[in-house]
């Protein structure tokens, strides 16, 4: 696929410490009660802080620095063998931010902030508790993570949670609240803005190598320091509408977050699955611009149109995919799904996103100059 994407200095939003490398990277929970819905008086943001705070924690990741500094430099660089062992002690070497949705402690979380798979994890609570955490699963397809708390502690089943706000119906110009754990060391830091512009899209770098394309974001002014990664962006019913991601080091007041029904379809996978499970269409295509309409001599300037790649022998319609049994054909052009119009800001993966595996979409279709519809039954992708 060919996209025009932002390719600048936009790093994810976790934080290390200790002897790991300081990363500047940038629906299911109970009804609200009539007595938490927040009534935005005299320019105050406390009552979405006051209802929002309790359900937003910091996640770190612990390493016994004794085996690390046997193994590493400060810069990463392999170091003299050293014959003593680590005394099994566990510190910090990174964190972020995530906010939990289920009494029982299921915690969202960035995908970048329990990246490090020989680390173990933990949570702290508002009130600096600190409780083992387990990541229960990582998304392929987006920078997302579920993770859970463990242990004993008697507030596991009560837990304060947050709720999905509907991120479609979000408009420039909003208000927002972030809610973060800035630097790794300013817990529950609270910075307000607007919400700046919708549907963009970006390549995400830790700084160490790692890069990551994140589409549909939404873009906010609110400030979003190192270690909010993960975060609750907020709207004025303290209801999470996006979790932020990464910020653009070469600006001030730019950054960004995956919008709440991403990752609301993300937890209602794995609530169904057990794990995150991605479904897929099963097309290789180009976005249409007037470019791609002059060369192809396409009647439409709008959707994708699904081609292969001649040189790689690669065929625009995955054999044996969905696509295929619902009988869509290379030169196809999709314009939208479900009546939802592709756009450059609306792509096919965008749409896919939102869906689970076994829905049935609609896809409209031009054809040889007419315009049909094509029903798809969405099957897991294993890409």
């Amino acid at each position: 696929m060919f996209a025009l994407v932002s390719v600048v200095s936009i790093f994810f939003g976790a934080i290390g410490g200790g002897l790991s490398s300081w990363l500047i990277l940038s629906q299911t929970a109970e009804e609200t009660p009539a007595e938490t819905v927040i009534n935005f008086e005299n320019g105050s943001y406390n009552s979405v802080w006051e209802k929002a705070s309790p359900a937003v924690v910091s996640v770190v990741a612990l390493k016994d620095l004794g085996d690390l500094a046997n193994q590493f430099s400060f810069f990463g660089v392999p170091t003299t063998p050293q014959t003593t062992e680590g005394d099994g002690e566990l510190s910090k070497v990174s964190s972020g931010t995530g906010f939990i949705i289920t009494a029982d402690g299921l915690v969202v979380t960035n995908k970048h902030v329990v990246a490090d798979t020989a680390a173990e994890y933990a949570v702290i609570l508002e009130d600096g508790t600190q409780l083992e955490a387990e990541v229960l699963d990582t998304d392929t397809l987006n920078d997302i993570a579920l993770v859970q708390i463990l242990g004993e502690d008697e507030r596991i089943g009560d837990l304060p949670t947050l709720e999905f706000a509907d991120s479609d119906e979000i408009k420039i110009g909003d208000p927002v609240v972030a809610i973060g754990n800035a630097l790794g060391e300013y817990s529950n830091t609270t910075t307000v803005g607007i919400i700046s512009a919708t549907g963009r899209e970006i390549i995400a770098s830790s700084g160490l190598g790692v890069s990551e394309n994140l589409v549909n974001l939404i873009q906010t002014d609110a400030a979003i320091n190192p270690g909010n990664s993960g975060g609750p962006l907020l709207n004025l019913n303290g209801e999470v509408i996006g979790m932020n991601t990464a910020i653009d080091t070469t600006a001030s007041g730019i950054g960004f977050a995956i919008p709440s029904n991403d990752i609301a379809t993300v937890v209602l996978s794995y609530q169904e699955f057990g794990r995150i499970v991605r479904p897929f269409v099963g097309v290789r295509y180009i976005p249409v611009n007037a470019l791609v309409k002059e060369r192809f001599q396409l009647d439409s300037d709008t959707g994708v149109l699904v081609t292969g790649d001649q040189q790689a022998g690669t065929s625009g319609v995955v054999e044996g995919s969905p696509a295929e049994k619902a009988g869509i054909l290379e030169g196809d052009v999709i314009l939208a799904v479900d009546d939802k119009e592709l756009s450059s800001t609306y792509s096919l993966s965008n749409a896919i996103a939102g869906y689970l595996v076994g829905d049935v979409i609609t896809l409209k279709v031009q054809r040889d100059g007419d315009i049909i519809s094509i029903e798809l039954t969405l099957e897991e992708s294993t890409q």
